[in-house]
């Protein structure tokens, strides 16, 4: 049985293929400084890279609910802010009834109580039509079209009050399957268990009429329905703004932790790269060194 012959070719072909290893090697590691990273492409570890996908496209997610939940946080700011203001004029409305409720008030006084009344009556219409962003935030999903309009009579007072909204609710995504209700609707607010401007609009009438009865019994009997109402209201958004935050909080927790994740899977060790650098680059000059020597030619290697 024949040996195999080694041939000069077979041998440069050898050592040149091994310096081309080396040379890739060593470009390799200055790719590493240069980029910081230790895996550049999905070739130079397939697994890695997979992972570090995966990682990158979880924070992507996480940063997007982030945003949502910021851009949610002013219109649920402001909405507490209306309804909180409203309760505290429906409380002014509840002092002025109880003044107008003592049968010892004259003509004058009433009709004062009253003016005073229509006017929580036209900054209550204000409140309820309340933007935030352009946007009337209590007509549901006719977010472009006030939620209240009045109907006024010809001294210009208002002598109904008629909502123009809906009562669809508009959501924001805060995770994978997970939404949260960024709105109140203005008649689950103002209107659910009892309608809040007509309750003005009758105090208002009570008053110049005299009606004391009216005002002692019914009128204070639908403002405390009012002022739970509203509590109620305040509560459901309370509630919506404690839940956000602390997904917020865990979204900004996980996404430290996909960071890490990322990290470890492409980033390179900047004291091990350089170490192993200086190792290869001696490596690659040794093989070359002995490159030079191997494939030496001669007018001798040419005659024999």
């Amino acid at each position: 049985m024949g040996g195999l012959r080694i041939t000069p070719g077979l041998i440069r072909q050898r050592v040149l293929s091994n310096l081309h290893n080396q040379e890739a090697r060593v470009l390799d590691l200055q790719e590493q400084l240069s980029t910081g990273l230790r895996v550049n492409r999905p070739s130079d570890n397939p697994v890695d890279a997979r992972r570090a996908i995966n990682a990158q496209t979880s924070i992507q997610k996480n940063d997007q609910y982030v945003r949502n939940i910021s851009s949610a946080g002013p219109q649920l700011e402001e909405t507490v802010t209306v309804i909180q203001n409203v309760a505290n004029s429906l409380q002014r409305a509840r002092t002025l009834t109880l003044q107008g409720a003592n049968g010892t008030n004259s003509a004058d006084q009433r009709t004062a109580l009253a003016a005073e009344i229509n006017q929580l009556l036209e900054g209550l219409l204000t409140s309820a039509n309340h933007q935030t962003n352009g946007k009337y935030i209590f007509s549901g999903s006719k977010t472009l079209t006030p939620a209240y309009n009045a109907t006024r009579n010809v001294s210009g007072e208002i002598t109904a009050v008629t909502y123009q909204g809906n009562d669809s609710h508009y959501q924001i995504t805060t995770g994978d399957g997970a939404t949260s209700t960024i709105n109140q609707t203005g008649q689950e607010t103002f209107q659910s268990s009892q309608d809040v401007f007509q309750t003005l609009i009758a105090i208002r009438d009570n008053l110049r009429a005299g009606d004391t009865n009216s005002l002692q019994n019914a009128r204070l009997t639908e403002l405390s329905t009012i002022q739970s109402q509203l509590s109620n209201a305040v509560a459901r958004v309370g509630a919506v703004q404690n839940r956000l935050a602390n997904v917020s909080s865990d979204l900004d927790t996980f996404t430290v932790q996909y960071r890490q994740l990322l990290s470890d899977s492409v980033d390179a060790d900047f004291a091990d790269t350089m170490v192993n650098l200086n190792a290869q680059q001696n490596a690659y000059q040794a093989a070359l060194n002995a490159a030079s020597r191997v494939v030496q030619q001669s007018l001798l290697d040419y005659l024999r």
